[in-house]
């Protein structure tokens, strides 16, 4: 008898350690991190408005304000200074996405999972012929939505310093987004004048976007829930053995 029980004993805690592990690798490997950036897209690629294009792990469709009709462009892929009549931030080799005629941006995940945000890298992008910034040089409004098209939580502004004659990506952080979880998010552009007066409608709201970070944290499948359950509940069966003996 006393043999009997010390093999049940042994056998549990085996199992129990293995479902245990076998639950957690699970829940932690459904949580991803990954990065929109534009490597994979040709410099020189277009997009028009209300066009969906997917872009590695990513989906993105340009959009524009009303006074530019659909289907116009209203972004383009970059690389360094290669922006044609504009002026392109200083201080990025790689390829970006950059916005024109007041375009603005959705993305998400091309496997519809949920996902949030930690930081983005962001410039604005002068107009022709423009030589000095001033001291805000423009801003983003980022907001998250559901599937059902939903706006989730606050939306957060970011403003963008101008330096002088050049413009400079950034990286800005995105923790106050950090805590929701959204289907798919819009960045709107504004171009910022010297009075601090900002616009999104004056043709001058052009923006570049880059490594804009997101972390797919799915809750656990419920298979691994049960799987994590049943090992709790075999450590408590041999604890309650434990004590009886």
């Amino acid at each position: 008898m006393n043999h009997t029980v010390t093999t049940l004993r042994g056998a549990m805690r085996r199992l129990t350690k293995q479902l245990v592990f076998g639950a957690a690798l699970g829940a932690s490997s459904l949580a991803h991190a990954g990065v929109l950036n534009f490597e994979s897209a040709a410099v020189g690629t277009t997009y028009t408005s209300n066009a969906k294009n997917q872009i590695g792990d990513y989906w993105i469709e340009a959009r524009n304000f009303v006074n530019a009709q659909p289907p116009a462009k209203v972004g383009e892929i970059y690389s360094g200074s290669n922006c044609g009549i504009l002026r392109c931030p200083t201080n990025n080799a790689s390829n970006y996405y950059g916005t024109y005629a007041d375009g603005y941006l959705y993305f998400g995940l091309n496997n519809n999972a949920t996902f949030s945000l930690t930081s983005l890298d962001a410039s604005m992008i002068g107009y022709a012929g423009q030589t000095t910034f001033p001291g805000t040089s423009g801003a983003l409004l980022i907001q998250g939505f559901d599937a059902s098209n939903r706006a989730v939580g606050n939306s957060q502004t970011i403003f963008m310093p101008g330096q002088g004659g050049a413009l400079t990506f950034n990286t800005y952080d995105l923790s106050p987004l950090s805590q929701y979880e959204f289907s798919y998010v819009r960045i709107y552009g504004y171009a910022c004048d010297v009075g601090g007066n900002c616009s999104r409608t004056n043709g001058r709201a052009h923006i570049a976007l880059d490594n804009i970070r997101t972390v797919n944290g799915a809750v656990p499948e419920p298979a691994t829930l049960a799987l994590f359950g049943i090992g709790l509940a075999g450590a408590g069966l041999i604890r309650r053995r434990r004590r009886a003996a």
